[in-house]
């Protein structure tokens, strides 16, 4: 029989999947289902469970934390027997089976967040108990992966909508334009910044009163900034906390990646009632209802992007409908209280008392 879940991270970053996991702990912490993480010392992750009252296990940072901090963590298992083990990455997933044959563990589950081709597939057949993908596109990666159908759920991931409704609009520098097309992303190949910064340059001279914003940073901000020379309605704004209050300020919202699991800033555009044009792959469709509340574009395809851009540019009432659409669609698939009360619905499966 479980009686609490231990989760594992990581990751010392904070991005998509990390306020997931932060979500789901506060969530689970509500109904009083008792609860641990182990994660890299310092990591967001960590200080954000800790402030919610729930115990963290600080390990090394990086990759080998989990790995190295095995001992203190096994040791945790034989203090409180029947845990359920929830690994929250891939690395995690691996610390997870060591885990269990170190103690008394009642079952290990493993969610997976990200589109990328899947590597080992040996331990996504016979890793965890249960698998969780945040997506059809993920789950399709994994049954193809050869990770048991019935083994198998999709639980999307899930927004705050209180905090959302409740983040005031950002305050200048934050551009203004006749429209303001705003982008969050980690600047990396995947996020297909780089198409959105060719495409830009293209939508400037259609539509020389609009406004793009790019909060984020990465490796490839160099070689954005260059392919948005010439283009002075662009703005590149780096890492900024209060990302909610961004995206009040926008009105067209942009997701151009190459691979996305789900896009839990485009669900949050979503959610506010935006006009969405996100690139057709991975989950991003579904966070649009495959078309149905927002633009699809071809990834990877900078004219087709910048195309889909000026179209809703000049055409706000299809941008309040789609954006209508997609408010609706959002709140009714993507709270995180759905999210959570799925989470516990999987737990009492395997066991938890």
């Amino acid at each position: 029989m479980a009686s609490w879940i231990l989760h594992l991270s990581s990751e010392t970053g904070w991005r998509g999947g990390e306020r997931q996991v932060w979500l789901l702990a506060r969530e689970l912490a509500r109904q009083g289902v008792g609860q641990m993480l182990a994660a890299p010392r310092g990591s967001p992750l960590a200080e954000r469970v800790g402030e919610l009252g729930i115990p963290v296990m600080a390990l090394a940072p990086g990759v080998l934390g989990l790995a190295r901090g095995g001992f203190a963590v096994a040791r945790a298992l034989r203090r409180r027997p029947g845990a359920i083990l929830h690994a929250h990455s891939s690395p995690a997933l691996d610390s997870a089976r060591a885990l269990r044959r170190c103690g008394p563990v009642a079952a290990v589950v493993h969610t997976r967040r990200v589109a990328f081709a899947v590597r080992a597939a040996r331990k996504y057949r016979a890793g965890a108990d249960r698998y969780v993908a945040i997506s059809r596109a993920v789950a399709d990666g994994l049954l193809g992966a050869g990770t048991p159908r019935e083994r198998l759920s999709i639980i999307p991931s899930g927004v705050d909508f209180a905090a959302l409704d409740a983040a005031p609009a950002a305050a200048p520098p934050f551009p203004d334009g006749d429209v303001v097309v705003g982008c969050v992303a980690q600047l990396t190949a995947e996020k297909g910044v780089v198409v959105l910064a060719q495409a830009w340059r293209h939508v400037a001279r259609v539509q020389p009163t609009a406004r793009l914003v790019l909060i984020g940073d990465g490796p490839r901000r160099a070689e954005v900034v260059a392919a948005l020379a010439g283009a002075p309605s662009a703005l590149v704004a780096g890492w900024r906390d209060d990302v909610a209050a961004c995206l009040k300020r926008m009105d067209i919202y942009v997701q151009p990646s190459l691979q996305e699991g789900l896009g839990s800033t485009a669900i949050d555009a979503a959610a506010l009632g935006l006009g969405l044009v996100v690139s057709r792959t991975g989950g991003l469709p579904e966070v649009i209802d495959d078309g149905a509340a927002g633009v699809l574009a071809r990834p990877g395809d900078a004219d087709a992007l910048a195309q889909a851009l000026i179209a809703l540019i000049g055409d706000v009432q299809r941008r309040r409908e789609l954006g209508a659409r997609a408010r609706s669609y959002a709140r009714a698939r993507f709270s995180c209280a759905a999210m959570a009360a799925s989470y516990h619905a999987l737990y009492r499966d395997l066991g938890l008392a």
